[in-house]
């Protein structure tokens, strides 16, 4: 009898977005693109298998992707529920929590004893879209995939470890270049990231031709329609009464965060109590820590920041806003830049990087090093003219949704091959 023979299989990495889940209830922009493609890619290819090897511990996260339907905050509570007490002790202080610890800890032992990472082949595809260097066994694991031939696919999002190492935390460099020397299609944002990438093979004297594909991420935040309204107010903003313009993302030194507490600074200096509130919202991140000291501290400008805001809160928040800004020095793509485009707000954004690529004529822009600039793109949005006329724009544009993308990755996985198309700038 002919054994069933098992079509190629599409392994889809969310190692990182576990460690993410571990510490963080909410997504940020890295979780948010991987967790979409994924959703995206499982609704159409039932050999996708969407995994994590975190802790040296395979697990299909097929099941948890579908019943999540498409909310990214329950699928992180449920990778929580892997490894529910991070940071946590035995203590005889607490007999009970300790006694619900070391029942995790007996499950994820068994677990590890348990699990059996996949035999890949040829025919298989391993995709990479997340932070793999903060895993040396998913570095390994995609050493050992292009060792034996794998369509190894991996989405570089930007070089930051390489090209700008004082915007990250930790010394990535090395997992970067371990990766970068492997035999893979290579998946980029931006055409600026493609230049950065040829760029940093070409140094590293890495053999043949760099094999890349750019695809462009998406405009849409998720399950929120185009120009949404979305009236309700979440308990958090209750007392938010005044109008406010709002700035989205994570809180580290690269998104430059303390240029516009200080613009802001100055613009209430000269506007006074006409000014509107600056909403400044993100979880916390690498070398946040004088930027969270400034949020917290009494200051006379009108600003809040909402910490690690939910999924809801952001799509209030996206909907009520009178613009947004976001000043960051360095980026691959620039989510809040899109995200803000889709519920048709303009947005005052930074002139560098990949960022024009995201926004393309639908945005107010100014060099994220020049106060005075920045401070004028504030000052042009907050006319009702000018704002007017980019968000009349913004609503006849063609802005991108996540089936675009996965669909662009799946043909790209599907073809093996191929340069993909130069990212088309919103206009």
């Amino acid at each position: 009898m002919e054994r069933h023979k098992i079509p190629p299989q599409i392994y889809l990495d969310l190692t990182d977005m576990v460690g993410h889940a571990v510490w963080c209830p909410t997504g940020a922009g890295l979780t948010r693109v991987q967790f979409e493609v994924a959703s995206a890619l499982v609704r159409s290819d039932p050999n996708v298998v969407p995994f994590s090897l975190y802790n040296d511990i395979w697990r299909d996260l097929r099941q948890l992707i579908a019943t999540a339907d498409g909310d990214i905050d329950a699928f992180l509570m449920r990778l929580k529920e892997f490894h529910p007490y991070p940071g946590v002790s035995p203590s005889v202080k607490y007999p009970i929590r300790t006694a619900k610890l070391m029942r995790a800890r007996l499950i994820a032992l068994r677990d590890k004893f348990v699990s059996r990472k996949p035999c890949l082949n040829a025919a298989d595809t391993l995709f990479v879209g997340g932070a793999f260097w903060m895993s040396r066994a998913i570095v390994e694991f995609c050493r050992e995939a292009s060792d034996k031939g794998v369509n190894l696919v991996i989405l570089y999002h930007d070089l930051i470890p390489i090209t700008h190492p004082e915007f990250t935390g930790h010394d990535f460099a090395r997992e970067y270049r371990d990766v970068l020397r492997l035999r893979a299609h290579c998946i980029v944002t931006t055409s600026f990231n493609r230049r950065e990438l040829e760029t940093v093979r070409k140094k590293m004297g890495v053999p043949g031709e760099t094999r890349v594909s750019v695809v462009p991420l998406a405009h849409e935040f998720p399950g929120a329609r185009r120009n949404e309204s979305t009236p309700l107010r979440p308990s958090q903003f209750e007392n938010l009464a005044k109008p406010f313009v709002l700035s989205v993302g994570t809180i580290e030194v690269r998104k430059n965060h303390l240029a516009l507490l200080s613009v802001w600074g100055e613009l209430y200096a000269e506007l006074g109590e006409s000014l509107p509130v600056l909403v400044v919202a993100g979880r916390p991140g690498w070398k946040a820590d004088e930027t969270l000291r400034k949020l917290a501290a009494p200051t006379s400008a009108p600003i809040f920041f909402a910490r690690a805001p939910s999924e809801q809160a952001l799509r209030w928040l996206y909907s009520n806003c009178l613009f947004t800004i976001f000043p960051s020095f360095f980026e691959g793509w620039g989510l809040p830049v899109g995200e803000s485009l889709w519920f048709g707000k303009a947005c005052a954004a930074s002139n560098t990087s990949s960022i024009p690529a995201v926004g393309g004529e639908l945005c107010e822009y100014f060099s994220p090093t020049d106060p005075a600039q920045m401070k004028a793109a504030v000052r042009r949005l907050l006319d009702s003219g000018p704002r007017d006329a980019f968000e009349r724009r913004i609503r006849t544009a063609h802005l991108r949704t996540w089936s675009e993308v996965a669909r662009d990755i799946e043909d790209l996985i599907a073809g093996r091959s191929g340069t993909g198309p130069d990212v088309e700038p919103a206009n």
